[in-house]
């Protein structure tokens, strides 16, 4: 979409609205007073890269930036822009400080350009409405703050009108805002207002204030949090009006009626990410000279493109991207302007839920140079249709379902293209000779996820002028050839991941212009070289990689540094501590060994930007990270499965870790007390202290719920690995396993209402498992096994009914274990080495163990006794029946005692024989 936004904006006339900006010398000198002023203005102004040096001398007319008129010797023009490469940087070659009151003194003064500056979010000075011959204003990116002055409404004169505080899609915008516009009515000869990031959400009646304005051609409200619009207007004075963009403010409102619709002299309308809704008008076919739309991301209602469209025979670009369009695209494509000759330009559909597949359209669409068809749910084959645009700049049709040979028969035809995305249509294949030469010059292409290889595409040796280059996951398995690394020497985005690509990294990679690489998921080998200099992003986890790291990076603005899963050596380089902006650093999964660089320049070292560091699995030692109490904003530390040792520093906590949400010590040599600093960390989500030798009671303290993003994190719950990938989302892991803990286990533990996961297994922890543990409502693991736990097993357990992995083996508990909900499902392996316990699943029974709770009414001892006497009476029973028998049958009182004798006899001479 920036591609798109850079398009609109070429295509803007307000490019001939601007004044020349030529800034010459007249051939006569300045006026005295005049030239007092301008030294005035001087002094006030902070110039560190002497901008005014040449403002010295008699004649002012001829400084910089100064225009003086050739009749009367007035200062006419101030052209005191900044450095338009640093425009967008609060740094740079610029002018600062005040603006100063002796400007008033230049009466005549008819432009003013102080755009690009920054006045370190300063007010805009009320008195520049003192300026009554003033036609240009420009104070653009000057970092201003606060209200807009309406007494610029008294620059009845003015023609051109520029105020956007900031760039759109940054930090400061709507730091400037106007709780109105009718200072505007002030000011009829304006033709150009650009109030882009402008705080507007208190201009009600902004419409009908616009409208004061006679020969507006050019308007730009975007993101300025406008919250209403007009459905029609009484009388529209906007008869000029050719450019308007209100793109990304939150209407919600329907989209017709709307007071634009009727503004025949548009050619530029542009209504993107506005919220609107409803079908689009019929009235949009009467705007007949209709150059630019863009209705991106309005949540439209309107499954099909009006038929009113086929009035539009000047359209030249039309963009629905995003607009919840849907439908086949041949019924799409049907209603597209049709005319006989077709100045359709640019076409976007691009984000929608269009399905079906693409047609074989006419000639009249021959002109297109832009097609966006991405993210919808095309199938079939790209036809022939396409592969004829012959002036296509723009081709994309990624995230499909596109099928089909991509040859160099194809693109053979698309000799003006330099957009090529084709991406993520799984079922889609390349497949071009080696030998092929692309009559094309790509700056941009996109084809992750297709079927490339397995060779490496030898086409793309000639295309050396690609910016942006994506091949991940393209099936590659073929070593890199050595070209690549000269072709795209001045790409600055290198994607190459999630392929099978050997070979090694060259000693050159500092000279290439790269700001981000994705080489991760190969078979690349050898040593990390020294990175580009401009490089911002580096990944290259999941190789083969060993040696030792650089000892000098060489990338002083690198942020990301991704290079886990490799066979990294050495130690951990002290050249990382000069890497000011680092925020991500993730080494683990290597062989690294010493200790982490303390990073102590100074008595005050600076704030560092760290916010993830990962050095899990390495052979890493020390004590814990000195460095880490000059990391503020660290959310993320994982240092488990080295051999760190000591106890844990007493500045762990708020003061120097506030925002810290994921703590990963596990399997380290950690020992001493939990410092309760620890426990106050309000972000504190996930803490994992297991395997080590703490000791000392429980931990008490207050867990409380965040969200942190990043690499994944393999976490053992529910008795498997679980992977927390992206977002750790309203999650609380607590696992103190495998230490030695004593004491009870605390009975605020029922206060971790978010926990999902407790593991105090393998300590020695005594007493009884408290009630309030069934509090924890969404707990779904819980590990108390091999402590010395004693009592019963609580009944308010059986509340949680999202628990499913327990374990409370190994422990003193007793009495009869619960049968409700969930409990059913454990086997006795979740009880086993508790002698007192009893109950299934065990096959121990309770009897005289099981409660009264249980068995009501006191039953299980009713139950005991009835047997036992039922025992007694059937065994008096049965001896009173033999005795009785051998009494009265002689025949059976003779063979028992003839028996009895013989057993006798036996039995003695076995005993005198041995």
């Amino acid at each position: 979409m920036a591609l798109l936004c850079l398009l609109l904006s070429l295509f803007s006339p307000a490019t001939a609205t601007v004044p020349p900006t030529a800034s010459t010398s007249s051939n006569r000198s300045c006026i005295s007073d005049e030239r007092a002023a301008l030294l005035s203005i001087k002094e006030s102004f902070l110039d560190p890269y002497n901008r005014l040096e040449s403002w010295q001398g008699e004649d002012c007319c001829s400084w910089w930036g100064v225009r003086c008129s050739n009749k009367t010797g007035h200062v006419i023009k101030l052209r005191l822009q900044g450095s338009t490469d640093d425009c967008l940087n609060f740094y740079g070659d610029k002018l600062g400080g005040e603006i100063s009151y002796s400007l008033v003194s230049l009466q005549k003064l008819r432009y003013l350009d102080l755009s690009c500056n920054n006045f370190n979010w300063s007010r805009i000075p009320v008195f520049l409405g003192s300026l009554p011959s003033l036609r240009y204003l420009n104070l653009s990116y000057g970092f201003f703050y606060g209200s807009i002055p309406p007494q610029l409404g008294n620059l009845t004169n003015l023609v051109y009108l520029d105020l956007k505080p900031w760039p759109y899609n940054s930090k400061p915008c709507q730091y400037l805002y106007s709780v109105g516009l009718s200072w505007l009515s002030h000011i009829p000869s304006l033709k150009y207002l650009d109030l882009t990031c402008v705080n507007l959400r208190s201009a009600v009646h902004w419409v009908n204030e616009i409208n004061m304005l006679p020969v507006l051609k050019v308007l730009n409200l975007k993101e300025c949090r406008l919250v209403n619009s007009a459905r029609s207007l009484h009388h529209s004075n906007l008869t000029a009006l050719e450019k308007l963009d209100i793109s990304e403010n939150i209407f919600s409102t329907r989209i017709a009626p709307n007071w634009f619709w009727n503004v025949t002299s548009l050619t530029f309308l542009n209504i993107a990410y506005c919220s609107f809704y409803g079908p689009i008008p019929d009235e949009i076919g009467r705007i007949t000279s209709l150059e630019q739309i863009s209705l991106e991301q309005n949540n439209l209602n309107s499954t099909m493109i009006p038929s009113s469209f086929k009035n539009l025979c000047n359209l030249k670009v039309l963009d629905l991207v995003s607009t919840n369009t849907a439908g086949d695209i041949r019924e799409l494509m049907k209603r597209l302007p049709n005319c006989p000759s077709n100045k359709l330009q640019e076409l976007g559909l691009s984000a929608n839920s269009i399905s079906g597949t693409l047609p074989n359209w006419s000639e009249p669409l021959a002109n297109l140079t832009i097609l966006l068809f991405s993210n919808n749910y095309l199938t079939g084959t790209i036809p022939s249709s396409i592969w004829a645009l012959t002036k296509l700049n723009y081709l994309d049709l990624r995230n499909n379902m596109l099928n089909g040979t991509v040859t160099e028969h194809h693109l053979g035809n698309l000799n003006n293209l330099v957009y090529l995305g084709l991406g993520n249509n799984t079922h889609l294949q390349i497949k071009i000779s080696s030998n092929w030469i692309p009559p094309f010059k790509l700056q941009i292409v996109l084809l992750n996820s297709l079927q490339l290889g397995p060779e490496f595409p030898a086409w793309l040796r000639s295309q050396r002028s690609i910016q942006h280059l994506q091949i991940s996951n393209a099936s590659i398995s073929a070593t890199i050839p050595d070209w690549f690394w000269t072709v795209f020497s001045r790409a600055e985005f290198l994607g190459l991941a999630f392929n099978q690509i050997s070979g090694t990294l060259p000693t050159t990679l500092e000279f290439m212009a790269a700001r981000t690489m994705f080489l991760s998921y190969n078979r690349f080998t050898g040593t990390v070289p020294k990175f580009p200099r401009n490089l911002t992003s580096m990944h290259m986890s999941d190789n083969s990689l060993s040696g030792t790291l650089p000892s000098d990076f060489g990338a002083p603005m690198l942020e990301m540094l991704v290079l886990h899963n490799n066979s990294i050596s050495g130690t951990i380089p002290s050249s990382l501590c000069s890497l000011k902006q680092l925020y991500i650093l993730d080494l683990s999964g290597n062989m690294l060994t010493g200790e982490v660089p303390t990073c102590q320049e100074d008595l005050n070292p600076p704030a560092r930007a760290l916010a993830v560091i990962n050095f899990n699995s390495n052979k890493l030692s020390g004590e814990f990270p000195l460095v880490l109490q000059s990391c503020p904003q660290l959310v993320f530390l994982d240092l488990s499965y080295n051999q760190f040792s000591g106890s844990l520093p007493l500045w762990i906590g708020e003061k120097y870790l506030p925002y810290l949400s994921l703590l990963r010590l596990r399997s380290n040599m950690f020992s001493g007390h939990i410092p309760m600093e620890l426990t106050k960390i309000g972000q504190l989500q996930f803490l994992d202290l297991a395997q080590n030798k703490f000791f000392g009671t429980c931990v008490q303290g207050a867990f409380y719920d965040t969200i942190i993003s990043y690499q994944p994190v393999s976490v053992q719950t529910k008795g498997q690995q679980l992977e927390f990938s992206v977002q750790i989302s309203r999650v609380v892991n607590l696992d103190l396993s495998s230490n030695n803990f004593t004491g009870a286990i605390p009975q605020d533990i029922g206060a971790l209402v978010a926990l999902k996961s407790l593991n105090f297994s393998w300590n020695f922890l005594n007493g009884e498992i408290p009630e309030t543990i069934g509090q924890l409502k969404q707990l779904e693991s819980l590990d108390l096994s091999h402590n010395e736990l004693s009592g019963e097993i609580p009944s308010s357990l059986q509340a949680l009914n999202t628990l499913g992995t327990m374990n409370l083996s190994y422990n003193d508990l007793s009495g009869r274990i619960p049968t409700g909900n969930q409990f059913g499902s454990y086997d006795s392996s979740s009880y086993i080495g508790n002698i007192g316990l009893c109950g299934r699943p065990l096959t121990r029974d309770c009897f005289r163990n099981t409660s009264s709770e249980d068995l009501p009414g006191n039953h299980g001892d009713l139950e005991y006794k009835s047997l036992c006497l039922s025992m007694a009476i059937g065994f008096v029973f049965s001896l009173w029946v033999v005795l009785c028998l051998l009494l009265f049958k002689t025949n059976w009182r003779k063979s028992y005692f003839m028996f009895v004798d013989r057993l006798q006899k036996k039995i003695c001479v076995n005993v005198k024989i041995r």
